[in-house]
């Protein structure tokens, strides 16, 4: 059973997927910023006459307090690519896709669309390291306002694709046919 808060969330409905992006694109996005972390040392070890300035009280107070600016900034940086990664997720449920994006750290876009207005499904891997890794994207095309949801850099986008038409096929069957049954497929 997965846990989480699912916005206007309608009787008898369940989440089948709960999908963020894949743990690769976090690794690239916060590894940039410890090798930034090494930069300030550097012009101490290229120029012999930076210790005699570090002497010098003013100065040094100086560097301290720049110092000190440039890890907060690198920390908040850190610290927002990760909100960004962890709040983008896409929900799927029993009938409907929900698209919620962290677009900064105070900013969200949340979209919804009912399963049973989807009209078709592509699933993209792009590259030699997403497809060694099994990541890429999913598009699901609609007819509503908003044409098309796009699952950005998600793992195993064939297996969510697969799983998504399946919802799909089911829930359009038993429209056909009249009437929902309780327990759609999970796999």
């Amino acid at each position: 059973m997965i846990h989480f808060y699912l916005p206007h969330k309608k009787p008898n409905e369940k989440i089948i997927l709960l999908v963020r992006p894949h743990p690769f694109i976090i690794f690239i996005k916060i590894l940039f910023w410890p090798l930034l972390a090494f930069l300030p040392p550097i012009p101490y070890l290229l120029f012999k006459d930076f210790d005699q300035a570090i002497n010098n009280p003013f100065f040094s107070a100086l560097i301290v307090v720049f110092f000190g600016i440039y890890y907060l900034f690198i920390w908040l940086f850190i610290l927002n690519n990760f909100v960004d990664y962890f709040l983008d997720v896409w929900v799927v449920t029993n009938e409907r896709i929900i698209n919620i994006e962290q677009k900064q750290l105070f900013s969200r876009i949340t979209s919804e669309q009912e399963l049973s207005k989807i009209q078709d499904i592509t699933a993209e891997v792009n590259g030699i390291i997403p497809t060694f890794l099994n990541y890429g994207n999913v598009y699901v095309q609609t007819a509503a306002e908003k044409e098309r949801f796009i699952f950005r850099q998600v793992p195993n986008p064939l297996e969510i694709k697969r799983k998504i038409t399946s919802l799909c096929e089911y829930i359009k069957k038993n429209e056909m046919l009249g009437g929902m049954r309780k327990n759609p497929p999970t796999a």
